[in-house]
């Protein structure tokens, strides 16, 4: 929530990710630290810890590595200030105190980004609508939810966003920007296998009904546009995923069910800024 620890002293963590919004800034694309335009949109943080890649292109394979990079690249602009950040902590009672009770000593480059990644490990989506009625709760949701359940099953959604994490932590291309004169590639730059060419990582469905507008480029308003766009198998292109997008056949009252389940999936959050050191 710190808003010190930016280059510019104007941005915090939480400015790109917070609870009304899913855990997105709720922009297309964004802007970072100084006002520099992002070139992706802000993805959720639900569940992140569990996570074994980082990013729309998974370029970052630990938290520690994602949280230094966001704070001194673009994102918090914090490069050329780190050594006067780092000082600011150290300077402040606060802080100063709980780096030396949990790691031993001051604050440096490296230890507030292990901190940052210690603290994202607790960011956890386990309270949705869903999630009791899966413990048991039938009230919890709908009887349209429910029914939407099923149509998710059925017209392999689960396929990309199973399990309790909602995401298959893959890379797959579904047409989103291909259609650019210059096509973000995705995975590729990270890989350079052909194969994911304009593939991202499939984001979590935790609390998807608040994190619109929804893909890499936040190109898609809405989540019954984003819906559509999935159930129609995506966006053809050359590099489309061809194994796991494939057109669904639903009724209206099944698209309504599969909406209404996946507004099932919000999940209660506050974030109300503790005090700052």
């Amino acid at each position: 929530h710190d808003t010190r620890l930016s280059g510019d002293g104007k941005l915090s963590c939480y400015s790109c990710h917070v609870c009304e919004k899913g855990l997105t800034d709720g922009l297309a694309l964004g802007k970072g630290a100084f006002d520099k335009p992002l070139t992706r949109s802000a993805p959720p943080l639900w569940n992140i810890g569990y996570h074994w890649a980082l990013y729309w292109d998974g370029r970052s394979p630990t938290l520690e590595k994602q949280a230094g990079a966001a704070w001194t690249g673009v994102n918090m602009g914090a490069k050329d200030k780190v050594t006067e950040i780092v000082a600011t902590l150290n300077a402040t009672p606060g802080y100063a105190s709980q780096f030396q009770s949990v790691f031993a000593g001051p604050a440096t480059e490296a230890n507030v980004a292990q901190a940052l990644a210690c603290y994202m490990r607790t960011i956890i989506s386990d309270d949705t609508p869903w999630d009791r009625w899966q413990k048991g709760d039938q009230s919890a949701v709908s009887a349209s939810a429910k029914r939407g359940y099923d149509v998710f099953q059925a017209k392999g959604c689960a396929d990309c966003h199973g399990g309790v994490l909602f995401t298959d932590q893959q890379f797959h291309n579904v047409g989103i920007g291909m259609s650019a004169a210059t096509p973000d590639v995705g995975r590729f730059k990270v890989s350079n296998d052909d194969k994911d060419m304009g593939a991202f990582k499939t984001p979590t469905l935790r609390d998807i009904s608040q994190s619109a507008p929804y893909f890499h480029d936040g190109s898609v308003a809405t989540l019954e546009a984003a819906v559509d766009l999935m159930l129609a198998g995506g966006i053809d292109n050359p590099h489309l995923d061809r194994a796991k997008l494939k057109k669904q056949e639903v009724t209206p009252q099944e698209r309504a069910d599969l909406l209404e389940f996946l507004r099932s999936l919000d999940e209660p959050c506050d974030g109300t800024a503790p005090p700052l050191p």
